[in-house]
């Protein structure tokens, strides 16, 4: 029982110890991976967001080659964009520039634009996509003006390599409640600021081209703050609120720990299935004694030898009298004592259908004998399966001689022992 319960806290520390290597591999390797990605999908923000900048500012030159038409003080609604008019003016209708300009960001943004809204300096009218009540406040002169200067989008023209399209930081719109940034992009002419573009994004496009992200490269990047490891970095033409993106070390613990576990039977599994090919190859599955084929070249290259050439006593009546079911069991029975009686490091081969082959290092010719005694009286003492079983046995003591002559001297030896009588072991 203690042997079996050693044995069992024996194979649980292996398994121990095999799991936390993996779980260390697969932890240290997924950790790497996520670090790597972390700034592909900083790259694809950075992206993105340039291409929505390039659709906007392609806006401006709709906007400048749009003509006017009259309108009254009203609202009025051109292919699904309100304009509202607040005195008659020679207004521009720019639905069909607006609609092409959501339809390009959304492919950009999947589908995260808010608003698209157009505000005229002069304040005479506004385009709106859709028109919503937090839009109907405050959009005058003082207010566009106003946007553009805190913005630091004064003057933008003036700027070749510079921003003049502005991302806002994190805020909740009044109203709605609904999380957002804003791109405003001021249009110019001659030096003058005609119109404002303001594009409302969902902060959520963030999350959703993160959790997309993580998805489609098995990553877990995180927007968290309590990360073990943190990146942060602002995005174009913002200058508050950076994307934060990191790796969280529980969410990394359970992302690897059935991983680990199942590379850990994994490897556990074709370690023993290695194992099981090589001992069938090498032992015999009856006796587990060596295969003759797998052990006896290892022989014909030695030189010295302690060998013994064992044969089992009247092998054929026992098969022929109790069946080859009980000769096997007899052959099992036999191999077995003859195993308790050698040491690990002795070689014991099936070198036939009864016959087995035992070979000492480190012996002399009187030890041999005594061994090959020992043997004879182990199987004769007691009966097996209740049959008188015994054994003979050949043997031989050399030095510098080759297997095939040391193996002719032992079987001349085994012979010796059959002849005179059996279940005795002779030794020369």
């Amino acid at each position: 029982m203690i042997i079996t319960v050693n044995g069992f806290f024996k194979k649980t520390l292996i398994h121990l110890k095999l799991f936390t290597l993996f779980f260390m591999i697969c932890s240290s390797a997924y950790f790497i991976y996520n670090i790597y990605n972390i700034e592909k999908l900083q790259n694809m923000y950075i992206t993105t967001l340039n291409n929505v900048y390039s659709v906007a500012r392609r806006f401006g030159s709709f906007y400048n080659n749009t003509s006017t038409v009259a309108l009254n003080k009203g609202t009025y609604i051109f292919n699904g964009v309100s304009v509202i008019v607040n005195t008659p003016t020679n207004a521009k209708i720019l639905s069909t520039g607006i609609n092409q300009l959501r339809s390009n960001i959304n492919q950009l943004t999947n589908n995260n634009i808010w608003t698209v809204a157009v505000f005229e300096t002069a304040s005479d009218y506004s385009h709106f996509d859709p028109l919503r009540p937090a839009y109907l406040k405050g959009y005058d002169k003082i207010a566009i003006n106003t946007i553009v200067k805190n913005e630091d989008l004064m003057d933008t023209y003036r700027s070749f390599y510079g921003c003049n399209i502005k991302l806002t930081d994190i805020y909740k719109e009044p109203g709605t409640n609904k999380i957002i940034r804003t791109i405003y992009y001021p249009i110019y002419n001659n030096k003058k600021l005609d119109s404002l573009l303001a594009i409302d994004i969902n902060n959520s496009a963030f999350k959703n081209t993160l959790a997309k992200f993580n998805s489609n490269k098995i990553t877990i990047i995180s927007m968290d703050n309590n990360n073990i490891y943190h990146t942060s970095e602002l995005l174009p033409c913002s200058t508050v609120d950076p994307i934060n993106l990191g790796i969280n070390f529980y969410t990394l613990l359970k992302a690897t720990f059935l991983p680990s576990l199942l590379l850990m039977f994994l490897y556990h599994s074709l370690t023993q299935l290695i194992a099981n090919k090589n001992f069938i190859l090498r032992y015999d599955q009856m006796t587990h004694f060596y295969r003759r084929d797998y052990y006896e070249s290892k022989l014909i290259n030695q030189k010295n030898f302690n060998l013994l050439i064992i044969d089992i006593d009247h092998f054929k009546n026992v098969n022929d009298t109790y069946g080859h079911e009980v000769g096997d069991d007899v052959i099992r029975a036999v191999t077995k004592r003859i195993n308790n009686c050698i040491r690990k490091k002795d070689i014991a081969i099936r070198w036939g259908g009864e016959e087995f082959i035992l070979s000492f290092p480190d012996m002399n010719k009187e030890q041999l004998t005594i061994k090959a005694k020992n043997i004879c009286d182990s199987i004769s003492r007691c009966p097996i399966l209740d049959i008188n079983i015994t054994i003979s046995i050949g043997g031989t003591s050399t030095t510098n001689m080759h297997f095939n002559d040391a193996y002719k001297v032992a079987d001349q030896a085994l012979y010796h022992s059959k002849n005179n009588g059996r279940n005795q072991a002779t030794i020369v």
